[in-house]
């Protein structure tokens, strides 16, 4: 078992050196007519409308960890996001289901408080289907937060923290509140739902990732 989290701290410690280059901003796509969006075509209508918490357009991606769309996801939302960051809030809030423990969720919000939650989710992400390794283990997320450049001691400390315990119960009430049933799902100003493979889908199942945030950014500025 040593060995093996040896192999996957090693490996690790390669991805999170190369993160920047992962979730670097992809070129500027050609453009997607998507005028006028339509309901049901191009997003689901949330009512009542979630209230956003500031004045700046906000974008939330829901994800869960064992998903392997969100996985496929996560480096798109992450450019998209890091090029945008002037003009909207981006979060990312991961949920879990049926027998899914909170542990991986607790530790990418710990991770976050550290100033490390992106390195932590691309991390863990990877850990999952690249390693076929144990999240739900608490000691093999410590070999991950280290892969990530966080002290063991303080990311343990951290993951059993009040603030980190009250952002898993935001999580969950945001899911009730915007009656998420699958991942991923992007969620703009509280009021619109976009399931990428259902409303940003290409030529067969491929999700048409110039169209999807073309919808998001055209939505978050209505």
């Amino acid at each position: 078992m040593q060995t093996l989290r040896s192999l996957l701290l090693v490996s690790l410690l390669f991805l999170t050196a190369g993160l920047h280059e992962v979730t670097a901003a992809p070129p500027i796509p050609s453009p997607v007519d998507l005028s006028p969006l339509q309901a049901g075509v191009h997003y689901d209508p949330i009512s009542p409308v979630v209230p956003r918490t500031g004045d700046k357009p906000e974008v939330i991606e829901i994800f869960n960890f064992k998903c392997p769309h969100c996985f496929s996801l996560a480096p798109h939302t992450a450019a998209w996001a890091e090029k945008n960051k002037e003009r909207f809030v981006f979060k990312s809030v991961p949920v879990y289901w049926g027998k899914q423990t909170d542990v991986p969720a607790r530790a990418f919000f710990a991770a976050e408080f550290m100033g490390k939650g992106e390195a932590m989710k691309q991390a863990i992400f990877k850990a999952h289907f690249d390693h076929s390794a144990n999240i739900e283990n608490i000691e093999d997320l410590m070999f991950l937060a280290e892969a990530v450049g966080l002290d063991q001691h303080a990311f343990r400390n951290q993951m059993n923290a009040f603030g980190v315990s009250a952002k898993l119960s935001q999580a969950k009430a945001m899911q009730q509140a915007f009656r998420t049933s699958s991942t991923p799902t992007l969620v703009v100003n509280g009021a619109y739902q976009i399931l990428p493979g259902k409303h940003a889908r290409g030529d067969g199942d491929a999700v048409q990732y110039d169209k999807l945030f073309r919808i998001v950014e055209t939505l978050a500025v209505r």
